[in-house]
């Protein structure tokens, strides 16, 4: 039986930046966000029997029990020692790459194991996998930086005719026509976006020329030292809904078609995803989003990448639609969301995955949201009955947090199955926060 090892560090974007680049206002770094330094316990979704994941921090003994009963079996190994509670995370911790190439005896346990499979690839995971004599084993890290930028994606776009594509600007007076062109066009908001910017960070709207001409001065500022300009400007469209088309590019230059996921966005972050929605899958249909899928790949092949991929897509108010906003070049939670879909069908169940900001109350935590669940019955345990199933423990040690969970249930269930999750994290003390404010 083929094995693989699972690990990997979340805001890659961070990672891929380029240093020299100039920054939009209010850009912030994913690296010291202690949320974002937890969520590769979710990695566990991905993994088969005999599978290893390795987390930057262990998982709880309640937690690890959970994902057994619920049908996960896999062996487990953690890259530093636990945070004892109380203590504060460090601002920017290094990548869990970094953590392993540390520690032989963990390189040793992944040497037993076929395959790799990294969150993302970073410098730091091709430096690891060079050092463990496997660099064969990912893409170069200047190939994974360049595609998942998304200047290359809106290239692509353009190159493909495809609608709804941006324009890439490599200056502040490139920036200043853009927006002139965009705000002129009849569009009421243009969208800059930073070519490495994730989850709505790195992201201005620009309502007005007023508006407009600040970031100009705020970016030609940051040109006069030297920076280098990189943003793609787009229309703010008319969001009727978000979708995404996933894939996996093998080493030989083959791809495999793996599904769609229909997405809801908070904003600019991925809130849920889940089975496609009808509409979503006639568009799609209709589009021949196949092909539009097949073109990246193509595209993807040429640059000399392997891996994962999704593609973010939406449709419009007005019967139209954007097949590739931007390409990600790694996992997603797209993906995870699919992989527990296919889980969830040998018993006749769909998978859905969302995401919540909460406030967790002192001495709140994973082991008592799970007593909470199991108390109400809605913990997930293997077979038909419908669930759910937190993925991430560590997001909830901080006052301010989040809560990722996957619920196994059909889709018109799930908005009942998750309301009912979020009273019972509340009775155990973590509060789903609406607008900012926890209720």
């Amino acid at each position: 039986m083929t094995t693989a090892v699972h690990f990997g560090t979340f805001g890659a974007e961070g990672h891929w930046r380029p240093p020299d680049l100039a920054e939009l206002p209010r850009l912030a770094s994913s690296g010291a966000d202690p949320v974002i330094g937890s969520m590769d316990e979710m990695l566990f979704g991905f993994t088969g029997p005999g599978d290893l994941l390795i987390t930057r921090r262990a998982l709880t003994a309640p937690h690890r029990e959970a994902m057994a009963k619920a049908g996960f079996d896999f062996e487990h190994r953690c890259a530093q020692p636990p945070v004892a509670d109380g203590g504060t995370a460090v601002a920017e911790e290094p990548a869990v790459e970094e953590l392993l190439a540390r520690d032989q005896e963990l390189v040793g346990a992944m040497a037993g194991h076929e395959r790799v499979r990294p969150f993302a690839v970073l410098p730091a995971t091709r430096r690891l996998l060079t050092g463990a004599g496997r660099p064969s084993a990912v893409p170069p890290a200047e190939t994974v930086a360049r595609v998942n930028g998304k200047a290359w994606s809106t290239a692509l776009a353009q190159r493909l005719g495809l609608p709804g594509a941006g324009r890439t600007v490599r200056s502040a007076q490139e920036l200043e026509a853009a927006l002139t062109r965009t705000l002129a066009g009849g569009e009421r908001v243009a969208l800059v976006k930073d070519a490495y910017g994730v989850a709505g960070q790195g992201t201005v709207e620009v309502m007005t020329p007023r508006a407009g001409a600040r970031l100009v001065r705020h970016v030609r500022r940051q040109e006069e030292r030297g920076l280098r300009v990189t943003f793609v400007v787009q229309p703010r469209h008319a969001r009727r809904a978000d979708f995404s088309g996933h894939l996996e590019i093998g080493c030989d230059g083959t791809w495999e078609h793996f599904g769609l996921r229909s997405m809801t966005n908070d904003g600019y972050r991925h809130h849920a995803s889940g089975p496609p929605t009808p509409e979503v899958t006639r568009r799609a249909r209709r589009g021949d989003y196949t092909a539009v899928l097949d073109e990246v790949a193509r595209a993807l092949v040429a640059e000399g990448y392997s891996g994962p991929v999704g593609v973010d897509s939406m449709l419009v108010e007005g019967d139209t639609w954007v097949p590739l906003l931007e390409v990600n070049a790694r996992s997603s939670l797209g993906l995870l969301s699919l992989h527990l879909d296919r889980r969830a069908a040998r018993h006749g169940l769909n998978g859905h995955l969302w995401q919540s900001d909460v406030a967790v109350e002192p001495g709140a935590g994973i082991d008592g949201l799970l007593r909470a669940l199991s108390e109400d019955g809605l913990l997930y345990t293997r077979g038909p009955r419908p669930g759910v199933l937190p993925l991430v423990g560590g997001s909830l040690r901080t006052s301010s947090g989040r809560l990722f969970c996957a619920a196994f249930c059909a889709p018109e269930e799930f908005p009942r199955l998750r309301e009912r999750t979020r009273a019972s994290a509340g009775r155990a003390g973590i509060h789903v926060k609406r607008g900012g404010v926890p209720v």
